[in-house]
């Protein structure tokens, strides 16, 4: 009988509340055994909703305890590499919260304490998991057609997540649209196609960020904003299909069809949202964060995950690097190492 994995949480707020939680309670073999929070009242609710058996209010004091084997990192972001490493250090396997940390040095400093300690570091790009985006992977696993270019819009409120830190929409905290939207779509791109070998990125109206991803000899076009909640990405092949998909629905259709079917979906994933709180059951974002749960379950036995290791976090602070330096010099192509 395989032992369940011991696990620590850091951080007690909304992200552990709403999404990270009730994929424990869905998780067989997973045993949440402490937690830990700065705010005694936050780690007094834990301890009601959840019922770990210990509880801490620093990490340092949570790398230490006794009896874990894995720890998730749900602090703000400018928190993660001081707090990740004390974990992979002390032993423990780790899963944080993208973005990994706010800068290049951070991340891997990160990578080699995980290198050190024989010990996993995955990160929480949970859009791998969504089923949409994992048949389009089986699509293009399984052809030779070439990917000649694309488009990817996404848009997440900060307003709706009522988040109880104030990092949310500060791009000095991490919780920018680069971090906090933008990173997403780059790891996305990376797992479904390949790795970026250079980014072009412009500030439009409002919080909008364009940027313009090559891949190869194919580029991708990202919207990125908070505001409303909108997803829509659309791989165009050589052959003139086009792979699209919503975040809860993924269609086949021509460059240049219609965009019915894309209005379609979009209504399709705010019924079928509606229809999950009605019948309350998992959505697709619950159903993304149990699969990434299960998934750094088999890393830290062993097994060999899917989810966004270390190297593919520090891909995304690279990425973003390149952005900045690229909206500063008005826009210009910034190379970025492409990897393995």
């Amino acid at each position: 009988m395989i032992s369940a994995v011991r696990l620590g949480v850091l951080g007690c707020g909304r992200v552990f509340e709403r999404f990270h939680l009730p994929a424990i309670d869905r998780v067989p073999g997973i045993e949440l055994a402490a937690a830990c929070d700065s705010d005694p009242a936050r780690l007094e609710w834990a301890h009601r909703r959840a019922k770990p058996p210990k509880l801490y209010q620093s990490a340092a004091t949570l790398a230490r305890a006794e009896g874990l084997d894995a720890v998730l990192v749900l602090t703000p972001p400018a928190t993660h590499a001081a707090a990740v490493t004390q974990c992979l250090r002390a032993g423990l396997h780790v899963l944080v919260e993208k973005p990994m940390a706010l800068d290049q040095r951070e991340g891997r400093e990160m990578l080699d304490a995980a290198q050190q300690a024989g010990r996993t570091l995955r990160v929480g790009f949970t859009r791998r998991f969504r089923e949409p985006y994992r048949g389009i992977r089986r699509l293009l696993l399984s052809t030779d057609k070439r990917v000649r270019g694309g488009a990817f819009d996404l848009s997440f409120s900060t307003a709706e997540w009522q988040a109880r830190s104030n990092f949310l929409g500060d791009d000095r905290q991490g919780g920018g649209v680069i971090e906090d939207v933008l990173s997403h779509q780059v790891d996305l791109l990376s797992w479904l196609i390949r790795a970026p070998n250079a980014v072009r990125a412009e500030v439009g109206t409002g919080t909008t960020l364009r940027v313009e991803i090559r891949i190869g000899d194919a580029n991708v076009i990202c919207h990125a904003r908070h505001g409303p909640y909108r997803e829509h990405l659309r791989i165009d092949l050589d052959d003139g299909q086009s792979l699209q998909a919503t975040g809860s629905r993924m269609w086949v259709g021509q460059q240049e069809g219609s965009p019915w079917p894309r209005r379609r979906a979009w209504l399709g994933d705010r019924l079928g949202l509606a229809r999950d709180r009605l019948l309350r059951r998992p959505n697709v974002t619950l159903t993304s964060f149990e699969r990434q749960l299960r998934d750094f379950q088999d890393a830290v036995r062993g097994m060999e995950p899917i989810g966004a290791s270390g190297a593919d976090g520090l891909r995304a602070i690279e990425i973003a690097a390149a952005c900045r330096t690229s909206i500063s010099a008005g826009g210009s192509w910034q190379g970025v190492n492409p990897g393995d």
